[in-house]
């Protein structure tokens, strides 16, 4: 009898103890498959990539492929999709697979080896360039979650369960090959302090909340993407900086970022960018700038007096001029500022942007970025001659000009005006805006001096602030040129786009030319970009946030992407999100609320893009061109696009024919 006992006991250990020695890694009753099993026709995802050509591609052949898992589910911040990528170090290549079933992290967890057999799914490629695989979509035309009961006959699980290495990568190196694969940025942190993960507001619809996340290397951004459903939705972002990992995907073209859980989140050091910031002087910070757009990496601030006067008119009260002992700088915010004449501010300048439109070196501020601010005492103008000014040395600085008279003492303060201490050599004045206090008031009659900035718009100019800037107390010395006034004509036409360019990667942008008979003020011009050609919710550029907001007769100016190449930003005048367009994402220019011009056609999904000229998808990978027998733009899409090379007001070009960019 104790035998049969003895037996019976060691039976059940024997029984029990396989089991519970598998406990812990919460695959228990999951079999895996050994090293040695080899499958036939097992192709790389790079190889199955490349069987996309365009369309959504069945899968018809006894295929596999394998790779690894980067996501996971298990903190509710991914939701019926796994992400695969096809190296533990340093990959190549990432896929996401759609599958509707949840919890599939216990199946698949992070590192673990999996093999898809794809026989009877479907590869598809979104917009962006990310690779999915899943099964046809009712309409027939994308792919949707394989079935809860289908997909494990279709993913083998490996035995093999490696050690993932996120890619390093800085947001700026970021773009479409680097999606779905888990990534890991260094030197970030959350745009604004004090935010939940992830917590609804009340009545929201949204099953995911956008953070922002800054990097402290370029202030480049990323979207900071996390689930309502994430079993962290309302913990703090952790007001401090340091590195994060997650899988990296893109929608629209804005980059985004997930991460499994709160682990991904190392948020260590003291918040904020440039902390503790070290004196430099202007010309120091002036001499960082070495191409069409430079950020200052040094963290250092200025001490500058404010030269400019915004409250009378003559400068937008977004802009300013500053200078030390060194040199000026023009100044240009993101928002209203509040310096007035004569005050001493103290900006950080460490992750500011130096640009140079119109040939004006300019340092791009927030408020933020001001230190300290307090009532100060002006520069002393610096005396210079007539051949000093013009030859811009001085630009962005007070100076001083003796003996100069106004060329033409017909005139009244608004527009432009010429200097002259001879009667035959001239220097301009910056144009003196209708806003202006004494922009109706007759110039002087007489000779002096005359204090101001030196600028640059199509040339040296000097900028007055005020009336008090001219001091003419001598007797004119020219022969007095009497000019009738101008009658100043009414317009013919109106703006209208140009061009258009849909490259490769980020090289977009829109060029806008002035046909009319005068220069035009932009104040009430926009921009619209309607993505997918939707009525709803457009991205708006208003162009009376350009730096310079006249576009003089003849003139173009150029919307570019921000990543676009330099040769078009070297012929571009201001980047905008409004170039991040695609070829089904229409374009609207307006004059106040009236459509002016259009490309693309509202209320119209076209898929991949319209036709133009006869040209299938013409608006997607073309330059367009317009004609140079169109005078004015067109409300009508159909009948500017056209139908055939006759009957089009547009050129159709080659994709990334940028030749005649800025030279309409």
């Amino acid at each position: 009898m104790k035998i049969v006992k003895l037996s019976i006991l060691v039976f059940i250990i024997f029984i029990v103890l396989p089991f519970s020695s598998c406990v812990g890694d919460d695959e228990f009753s999951l079999p895996t498959l050994s090293a040695e099993k080899e499958y036939e026709n097992l192709k790389s995802l790079t190889q199955i990539a490349s069987l996309y050509q365009g369309s959504l591609v069945e899968i018809k052949e006894e295929l596999t492929t394998s790779g690894y898992v980067v996501s996971s589910d298990r903190a509710g911040n991914f939701f019926k999709s796994i992400f695969i990528q096809d190296a533990p170090e340093n990959p190549t290549i990432g896929f996401e697979m759609k599958i509707n079933a949840t919890n599939l992290h216990e199946r698949y967890a992070v590192g673990r080896k999996i093999f898809i057999k794809l026989k009877g799914l479907f590869l598809s490629k979104s917009k962006d360039g990310s690779y999915q695989i899943g099964v046809r979509n009712s309409f027939g035309n994308g792919i949707d979650r394989i079935g809860v009961n289908d997909y494990v006959r279709f993913i083998d699980r490996g035995a093999e369960i490696a050690k993932i290495t996120p890619v390093l990568l800085k947001i700026s190196e970021l773009n479409e090959k680097h999606q779905n694969i888990l990534i890991k940025i260094k030197k970030v942190q959350a745009e604004i302090k004090g935010l939940k993960y992830a917590w609804p507001k009340a009545g929201s619809v949204d099953y995911s909340i956008d953070r922002t996340l800054i990097s402290c290397d370029s202030l480049q951004k990323i979207i900071f993407r996390n689930s309502i459903f994430s079993d962290f939705k309302g913990l703090l972002i952790p007001d401090k900086k340091g590195s994060i990992t997650g899988v990296f995907t893109m929608l629209e073209s804005e980059k985004i970022l997930t991460i499994r859980n709160t682990s991904d989140v190392n948020f260590t050091e003291e918040y904020g960018c440039f902390n503790n910031p070290t004196l430099a002087d202007v010309a120091t910070i002036k001499a960082f700038f070495k191409e069409e757009e430079t950020v200052i990496s040094d963290n250092l601030k200025l001490k500058i007096s404010i030269t400019s006067d915004a409250t009378k008119g003559t400068i937008s009260a977004k802009n300013a001029f500053a200078q030390d002992a060194s040199a000026g700088i023009s100044l240009n915010f993101t928002a209203i500022h509040n310096l007035n004449i004569g005050d001493q501010v103290e900006i950080a300048v460490g992750g500011l942007k130096l640009t140079n439109p119109n040939g004006v070196l300019t340092l791009n501020v927030e408020n933020s970025n001001i230190i300290s601010l307090q009532s100060g005492t002006l520069p002393t103008p610096e005396i210079i001659t007539f051949e000093d000014a013009l030859s811009g040395v001085y630009q962005s600085k007070l100076v001083k000009i003796e003996g100069v008279q106004f060329k033409d003492i017909t005139k009244n303060y608004q527009g432009e005006n010429m200097l002259t201490t001879n009667c035959e050599n001239e220097l301009a004045l910056l144009s003196v805006e209708k806003e202006a206090v004494f922009a109706n008031n007759l110039v002087s009659t007489k000779k002096g001096a005359i204090t101001g900035i030196i600028t640059q718009n199509n040339g040296v100019k000097l900028y007055i602030r005020d009336e008090l800037d001219v001091n003419f107390t001598e007797t004119y010395g020219c022969t007095p040129v009497v000019i009738p006034p101008p009658i100043n004509p009414a317009p013919t036409g109106d703006l209208f786009f140009s061009e258009y360019a849909e490259g490769s990667s980020n090289n977009k942008y829109i060029e806008i030319y002035n046909g009319t008979n005068i220069d035009i003020d932009l104040s009430n011009y926009t921009i619209e970009l309607h993505i997918n050609g939707s009525t709803d919710k457009p991205k708006i550029l208003a162009l009376s946030s350009l730096t310079n907001i006249i576009l003089v007769k003849s003139g173009v100016l150029v919307i570019y992407n921000s990543r676009a190449s330099d040769v078009i930003k070297n012929n571009g005048t201001s980047s905008s999100s409004v170039a991040s367009f695609n070829g089904d994402d229409a374009l609207v220019l307006k004059n106040n609320d009236t459509v002016i011009d259009v490309i693309g056609l509202l209320g119209e999904d076209p898929g991949k893009g319209w036709a133009v000229a006869g040209i299938e998808n013409a608006t997607q990978n073309h330059t367009l061109v317009r004609k140079s027998s169109v005078v004015k733009g067109s409300i009508t899409w159909d009948a500017s696009a056209g139908t055939t090379a006759d009957n089009s007001q547009w050129e159709v070009k080659e994709q990334d024919d940028f030749s005649s960019v800025g030279k309409k």
